[in-house]
């Protein structure tokens, strides 16, 4: 295991989070939904500040909509997983995320399709991002599923129809395909319905911590 600077200090740390951090070490990658617990070590005061507290972070002066810890974990995913297609449900305002997601995959030289949608998508051109108009209420009309390489990175941000939406992708997904639920922190968590054919990512939900993440226990791979 690389040296990092918790390994060096982890004496600094209450018993119980030491022993927490060694069953993050030593827990399975893949693991049930059911199985996972519904806690997170991120406080939520952390949490609620982890976008900013004066402005929202950006990027290119964009609003992101992201907390430091996701902000993080995309650029990892990304660079491990190399999409070749990142569908974005929830564009928001600005479309932020996509763009700097294709900034990300173009830095990596990837050559990946990205397309987001909304019911009110940014007026908005980039290179490597195709915004379009869409209701995720309508989750089969929005995609040209058959057509899509693979892997696929598929980012539920809208929080409308989302369990609709898990399933439809689950039967499209081939297996190494992710599908990340974002803001699933509190009674959102327990509203989800999480098929047995897809299983939470350990490493990514856990990397900085249990849950220390936006996607809580929603960072899902298809195995």
């Amino acid at each position: 295991m690389t040296d990092t600077y918790l390994k060096k200090n982890i004496n600094v740390l209450s018993k119980d989070k030491q022993k927490d951090i060694s069953e993050i070490r030593t827990q399975a990658k893949f693991v049930s939904f059911s199985e996972r617990p519904k806690t997170s070590h991120v406080h939520i005061d952390t949490f609620l500040m982890s976008q900013g507290v004066k402005d929202c972070m950006t990027w290119k002066g964009i609003p992101l909509y992201k907390t430091v810890f996701d902000f993080t974990l995309y650029s990892m995913m990304i660079w491990d997983i190399k999409p070749a297609t990142i569908l974005e449900i929830g564009s928001g305002p600005t479309g932020g995320s996509a763009i700097w997601m294709a900034d990300l995959c173009k830095m990596y030289g990837l050559n990946t399709k990205i397309i987001s949608v909304d019911i009110n998508p940014p007026n908005a051109s980039y290179e490597g991002v195709n915004f379009i108009k869409g209701d995720s209420e309508k989750i089969e009309t929005l995609f040209d599923v058959e057509n899509y390489s693979h892997p696929w990175l598929i980012i539920e941000d809208a929080h409308v129809n989302i369990n609709a939406i898990i399933a439809y992708f689950d039967v499209h997904m081939n297996k190494k395909d992710y599908m990340i639920i974002e803001d699933t922190r509190g009674r959102a968590q327990t509203k989800l319905k999480i098929p047995n054919t897809l299983f939470v990512d350990t490493y990514y939900c856990d990397y900085f911590g249990r849950n220390a993440t936006c996607s809580m226990n929603s960072i899902l791979y298809k195995k």
